[in-house]
């Protein structure tokens, strides 16, 4: 996977992903849209042949800065995945 960062500011981060799959984008998408502050989160696939996919963030205000939200997303989805593997680990 390599990532490259289109823009940022405080509230906004666009990243262009390559060499991933989506479904990993949709469960960071769907853990942040969970969290306070984040007015934003979503994915787009720029085109099928390329394998781009540029990821967004956007928070509601300064104070919930959009790449401290975005790392905290993936330790939170880390975290859920880690339960998940204990309890696979357990039947």
């Amino acid at each position: 996977m390599k990532l490259d960062v289109i823009k940022e500011r405080d509230d906004y981060i666009e990243i262009l992903v390559k060499g991933e799959d989506q479904s990993v984008l949709d469960a960071v998408s769907e853990v942040l849209q969970k969290m306070q502050g984040v007015e934003y989160a979503g994915h787009s696939l720029l085109h099928p042949l390329t394998g781009e996919v540029r990821f967004i963030v956007k928070t509601r205000s300064q104070e919930f800065k959009a790449r401290d939200i975005l790392l905290r997303a993936l330790e939170e989805l880390a975290d859920m995945t880690e339960r998940l593997r204990s309890q696979v680990e357990q039947l």
